[in-house]
């Protein structure tokens, strides 16, 4: 067992090389002993970075290991890339914990091709089992089809825009998972930012800790930040 997929393909599609000044510079780098070495970024096709992958390997089997009760979310799936993951991580454990994907599959923004067979496809491309899908609004879906326990869930939905309206879609998630989390449970929050913690990061989606800090305010989960390189997230574990 490992977690070298990862960064093979479907699980991570994008395969950028090295340019000649790049590899100059990091040789330099090397000769003068100065322990950096720096790579290309473009996150545009997988949609999450190695390092954010590498976190949700591990939180997910954590619970797996440590045998939290309840199934898999994900609020949010577009085409599978971290879905797909979550699976793969199920199937090695040998777990018969189901993976549940919900999403309304209509993308704002240009997308070639149909996104939910998409993401279909790509669990056939890593063999895996396909999820339970719940397509439709999540004012619609949650909580009414969410499994009665949720021992993992990853929300994100962030869809750009009103950082307000997306505070409101994050609370009602929120509302409709929480009491469903046993002790223990894990929940990671996509675009997560607190510039505190992460002065140079990136706010893609400020509604994300905009609706944390409303929804725990009288709670006593605490977020831990995740390094995600040029992406943000973080997790709470349910107390």
């Amino acid at each position: 067992m490992n977690n070298y997929f990862i960064t093979q393909k479907p699980y991570s599609i994008y395969h950028r090389k090295e340019s000649k000044v790049i590899g100059l510079v990091n040789k330099a780098l090397r000769r003068f002993k100065t322990g950096l070495h720096i790579k290309p970024l473009d996150v545009t096709v997988d949609m999450n970075t190695v390092e954010q992958r590498i976190n949700y390997y591990h939180l997910l089997d954590g619970v797996i290991a440590y045998g939290i009760p309840g199934d898999v979310v994900e609020l949010g799936s577009f085409t599978g890339q971290c879905a797909i993951l979550f699976q793969k991580v199920i199937e090695q454990n040998g777990s018969d914990k189901q993976l549940h994907l919900f999403d309304s599959f209509h993308i704002p923004f240009a997308f070639k091709g149909n996104v939910e067979d998409e993401l279909k496809e790509n669990f056939k491309r890593a063999g895996l089992k396909q999820p339970i899908i719940h397509k439709g609004d999540f004012k619609e879906t949650l909580p009414a089809q969410l499994p009665n326990q949720v021992a993992f869930l990853h929300i994100d939905c962030g869809f750009g825009g009103d950082s307000l309206a997306h505070r409101d879609v994050l609370l009602h998630c929120l509302e409709s998972v929480y009491s469903r989390m046993p002790k223990n449970a894990v929940c990671v929050l996509m675009d997560y930012y607190d510039p505190e913690e992460n002065p140079e990061g990136l706010d893609i989606n400020p509604g994300v800790k905009l609706a944390f800090d409303i929804f725990f305010k009288d709670k006593p989960e605490k977020i831990v930040a995740l390094f995600g390189e040029m992406y943000n997230h973080a997790y709470f574990r349910k107390v």
